[in-house]
């Protein structure tokens, strides 16, 4: 047999190579950068351990997991491919695309979404679910790791790839309930990250951490991995710890709806001798409830 040569060599040559156990350096993962904290990805990069999740997170993880692989299943005629990996070495930012759908012109009758869409998904909680849901765009950490997907597989398949934008698939982990939102190419928005990045791999390089940390009233301190170690992570909890106290959204509005319940309730004890009331107005209730 002639020795094979060209792609068929190429292909025979790395399956004959273990490449989880070469030794690469660290890179970057975009649900990492999204967060966009660049000390904390600095502290990845550096390989400072984290701490280990406890049983109940755990078990989150693994429900999204799950849910991911359904999701792949139930589209998995409808994309080209599934777990598209992507790299580029001088950001050193890698990653794989949860999926590449593609929209066929005789599916649609809206002939301008036909073609490639990237494809994230995302489970979420009620309460966060509901968020987006009302919002009707996605969160801003989502959006911009929609982008570096849009950006780093353009690159790594040189062009080749002619994506139209990227679908954020979100599921309600408490209903299974689903909400779908595109996310346009944004080539500023990825130059003013990778700007960012690139500064941080300097500073990485001559032996310095990097000062591009998230706003003290960020959510994301309190989830940061790296806390025990971050000065100004540290220095933003203490921030917070000192602003006042805000009822978080889910338990304002469980407050609200036992209000309307109680009140409902002591109506029908009190008037169930009278005809039932009518309709009411938003301005009818917010008097009745002292809402004014």
């Amino acid at each position: 047999m002639k020795k094979m040569t060209g792609a068929a060599a190429y292909a025979a040559d790395w399956l004959q190579i273990d490449q989880r156990a070469q030794a690469t350096e660290p890179y970057i993962k975009p649900s990492s950068l999204a967060k966009g904290c660049l000390l904390a990805v600095a502290f990845e990069l550096q390989g400072k351990p984290k701490p280990p999740f406890d049983a109940r997170v755990g078990r989150i993880l693994s429900v999204g997991t799950d849910s991911h692989r359904r999701l792949q299943r139930g589209l998995e005629r409808a994309c080209l491919a599934q777990e598209v990996f992507f790299e580029v070495p001088e950001y050193r930012i890698h990653g794989f695309c949860d999926g590449i759908l593609y929209i066929p012109p005789y599916r649609t009758k809206d002939q301008s979404i036909v073609g490639f869409w990237a494809l994230e998904f995302k489970t979420a909680a009620a309460s966060e679910f509901d968020k987006v849901k009302a919002a009707g765009v996605p969160k801003e950490e989502h959006i911009r790791q929609a982008q570096i997907y849009l950006w780093g597989l353009d690159v790594y398949y040189q062009g080749t790839l002619p994506l139209k934008g990227a679908l954020i698939y979100y599921e309600n982990r408490d209903t299974l309930e689903h909400l779908a939102l595109e996310v346009a190419p944004d080539p500023e928005a990825v130059a003013a990250l990778l700007a960012r990045v690139k500064a941080m791999l300097n500073e990485l390089a001559a032996n310095q951490l990097p000062t591009d940390v998230l706003p003290p009233d960020h959510w994301g301190h309190a989830y940061c991995p790296y806390l025990d170690i971050c000065e100004p992570g540290k220095q933003a909890m203490a921030w917070q710890r000192s602003q006042p106290k805000q009822l978080p959204d889910k338990v304002l509005a469980d407050i609200i709806a036992k209000r309307i319940i109680a009140k409902k309730g002591a109506e029908t004890m009190t008037t169930s001798a009278k005809k039932k009331p009518g309709s009411r107005s938003l301005t009818d209730l917010a008097k009745e409830l002292d809402w004014e």
